[in-house]
């Protein structure tokens, strides 16, 4: 039996042990998702984790895919946001070998509390370091699937000087008139991150392309320089 499946289990019996059904409850109606809390806060599950760890050494790719996918695929949110943090943790595993894992996950999104940690943390790094993965962001883009869209755009940011301008624009555009709130609010959060790299060139293309950008979107990537 492979050493990842012991140490689920131990991160499993220990969120269990410390779980709060009041902030359970509060949790999941807070976050809006129909899978269930354990209800353990980011210290207590910072904890575990390293207890867990301590047990067992996740020192190749493919343990680091099961150990992400074994969590992942958790009946709690706690689970999900423990994938994360592990896949965020071992960062010598975040290369192309991983892109396959975090797009098996992104499948499965179904809110902004694990799209964007998992598109920004994990994706982004992988495609600004390999950019024939640019590909999968252009395809995401076209997906019913507004988590994979939201990802498109998100995919870009911390890229700094090396964001691809070109495909980030097109996209914005691509996408400009897209009825998802979640797609919407990504536009303004893109283009609010380039824009603490090239605040010109943003200020420009909201100006440019403010019949073409919703009000939603043109709102969020103007909050930075808003105050």
């Amino acid at each position: 039996m492979s050493l990842v499946i012991p140490m689920v289990i131990y991160i499993q019996q220990h969120l269990a042990k410390v779980a709060d059904k009041a902030l359970a409850a509060n949790m999941q109606q807070t976050l809006k998702v129909k899978q269930p809390c354990y209800g353990v806060n980011a210290e207590q599950r910072s904890h575990i984790f390293k207890d867990a760890r301590a047990h067992t050494k996740i020192d190749n790719a493919e343990n680091y895919r099961r150990l992400l996918l074994w969590l992942w695929s958790g009946v709690y949110r706690e689970e999900r946001y423990l994938a994360l943090d592990a896949g965020e943790y071992y960062h010598a595993f975040i290369n192309e070998h991983a892109f396959h894992t975090y797009e098996e996950m992104l499948e499965t999104v179904d809110g902004i509390d694990i799209a964007d940690r998992l598109a920004e943390q994990l994706i982004s790094p992988v495609v600004i370091a390999h950019r024939e993965f640019e590909s999968k962001l252009i395809e995401w883009r076209e997906s019913d699937n507004k988590w994979l869209r939201r990802a498109s755009l998100l995919a870009h940011c911390n890229h700094k000087k090396q964001t691809n301008v070109d495909l980030l624009c097109e996209t914005v555009l691509l996408l400009a008139d897209d009825s998802d709130y979640e797609v919407q609010q990504a536009i303004g959060l893109v283009l609010r991150n380039y824009s603490e790299t090239d605040f010109p060139f943003v200020d420009h293309f909201l100006i440019s392309n403010i019949g073409i950008l919703t009000p939603q979107a043109r709102r969020e990537a103007r909050k930075l320089t808003l105050g």
